[in-house]
């Protein structure tokens, strides 16, 4: 489907803790002890406009989290409390099945701060792919494969801390973040308040998206397929013929720890492509994403 790398599977997130003061500059700085629960909801839509095709995907993920130190490193310790996958309404895992504390993904962050190590994705990979209920397995490997669970726990690291990490956390301030996805041209993050949030105060930021239409053309081209070929058409001779998309997302985090406490992320995109005789086959993508952290 079209959407960056963070939508495929689940969100796996940077762990920090509640101050009651508002920092200058975006800093994480996870004291350790730091733990709560991080509740994550995707659904991702694919629809042939103008057939009765559809395909719906539903994960939920909740993660107990929790932070310590390696030396001058921070570990983010993930473990999984409950997880539930659906498509098309049937249910592919069953979420209550999981044994929480056995199933863990953490992540080793620097000073910089980067993510240098990513722990236990095969583990996870193994554990969840053995949930999965008879014959879904084959066609859900992508979804839990551990390139895609250790891409995702990077990949949204890199989303809440590396663009924002250094910049003013003033009201009103506005800066554009490099290395974004491959399909975007400029992605331009903004503070639009201080607001409270439990007991602490939270920035509340957005961010706006320019899109590359060549790279989104060439990925819808190769996200949509199984949708062509299920229509008849040969996706080596499709082309197309236009494409657009709107990408939006709103964090809620703390500006002295960079804990999100809630973050709403959404994708909209509508691709026309042509077959060998020219017909034109209209495919919109739909996805959102949510979450929410708890706190003791």
């Amino acid at each position: 489907m079209v959407r960056p790398l963070w939508w495929v599977l689940a969100a796996l997130g940077a762990g920090c803790a509640t101050t009651s003061g508002v920092a200058p500059t975006f800093t994480y700085a996870p004291p350790p002890g730091t733990h709560f629960v991080r509740t994550v909801k995707l659904v991702s839509e694919t629809t042939l406009v103008g057939s009765p095709f559809r395909q719906v995907e539903e994960r939920e993920f909740v993660w107990n989290v929790a932070v310590s130190k390696e030396g001058d490193r921070t570990l983010v310790t993930q473990q999984l409390q409950r997880v539930a996958l659906r498509i098309n309404d049937a249910e592919v895992l069953d979420g209550e099945r999981v044994p929480g504390s056995a199933i863990s993904v953490d992540l080793v962050v620097d000073r910089e701060p980067k993510v240098t190590e990513v722990r236990g994705a095969e583990q996870a990979a193994a554990a969840l792919g053995a949930l999965l209920r008879p014959g879904m397995a084959e066609s859900s490997r992508d979804l839990l494969s551990p390139e895609a669970v250790k891409a995702i726990a990077v990949a949204r690291f890199e989303m809440v801390v590396r663009d924002v990490v250094g910049h003013p956390t003033a009201p009103g301030s506005t800066w554009v973040a490099t290395d974004v996805d491959s399909t975007v041209k400029t992605k331009t993050l903004t503070v639009d308040r201080i607001e409270p949030c439990g007991s602490t105060r939270c920035a509340r930021v957005s961010a706006q998206y320019e899109v590359n239409p060549q790279a989104a053309a060439r990925r819808a081209l190769r996200s949509a397929a199984f949708f062509l070929a299920r229509n008849g058409v040969n996706p080596a001779e499709a082309e197309v013929v236009d494409a657009t998309m709107q990408y939006q997302d709103e964090l809620v985090l703390e500006p002295g720890t960079l804990v999100d406490h809630a973050a709403n992320f959404s994708q909209k995109a509508r691709v026309t492509f042509a077959g060998a005789r020219g017909a034109q086959i209209p495919v919109e993508f739909r996805s959102t994403l949510v979450t929410s952290s708890e706190f003791p």
